[in-house]
């Protein structure tokens, strides 16, 4: 009896070797995050660029969104650990920061609050593993927004 049924088990998890490559609208949705992800990392290197006196406040933000891209970018393919080589993803877009400190942070709380709001909407577009994956992304992007409201 038992050797009957490992056959049967046998042929089934053939399967488990490899991902399933992400749906169409899933990858669409995934892409769009990593865009937006290069984006703000291309604002916050030119706001950094731009006002040295605002590199340490902006450090420990940058960082965050890095790590955001690399989870991102290993989700590509869910569940893989891999970047899949499929679609090309946009390259980041170049940032104009506002000449004055304050108006920089402005732009980068604005640009943080617009992310946000895109995360959420976009979670609504996911699976489950991916929707949870933006969702925690936008509550970290909306506590950007606001510890740069801050005083410094």
């Amino acid at each position: 009896m038992l050797g009957g049924t490992a056959g049967i088990a046998l042929p089934a998890l053939g399967g488990c070797g490899r991902a399933p490559a992400a749906p169409a609208p899933e990858l669409a949705v995934l892409v769009g995050a990593i865009a937006a992800e290069q984006d703000l990392i291309a604002l916050y290197e030119a706001a950094r660029g731009a006002h040295a006196s605002l590199a340490g406040r902006l450090a420990p933000v940058l960082a965050h969104h890095r790590e955001h891209l690399a989870v991102l970018r290993r989700h590509y393919v869910p569940g893989s650990g891999r970047f899949a080589r499929t679609a090309p993803l946009p390259a980041p877009r170049a940032q104009r920061v506002p000449g004055d400190p304050s108006g920089a942070l402005a732009a980068l709380r604005s640009a943080e609050s617009r992310a946000a709001a895109a995360r959420a909407a976009e979670a609504g577009r996911a699976g489950p593993g991916l929707a949870q994956l933006l969702a925690s992304i936008g509550a970290c992007e909306a506590g950007h927004a606001a510890a740069l409201a801050r005083p410094a």
